[in-house]
């Protein structure tokens, strides 16, 4: 079997479809990323794809 690299990104973050960015906020800090741009990099390409949201879950009432 031959072996294979992979070309992999990994963004967490608020996604804005209108303008197709992911924000991710560190610190208080907010950093952009361009999702369109990131996402030509696999364009033509034999790709995987996951998007997961993250929810908080409610937490048990004391009693």
């Amino acid at each position: 079997m031959a072996s294979k690299k992979t070309n992999q990104v990994n963004l967490k973050g608020f996604f804005d479809m209108d303008v197709m960015e992911v924000i991710e906020v560190k610190s208080n800090e907010e950093l952009p990323y361009d999702f369109k741009e990131i996402l030509s990099e696999f364009n033509g390409k034999q790709v995987s794809i996951t998007i997961k949201e993250e929810n908080d879950l409610p937490v048990k009432d004391k009693e």
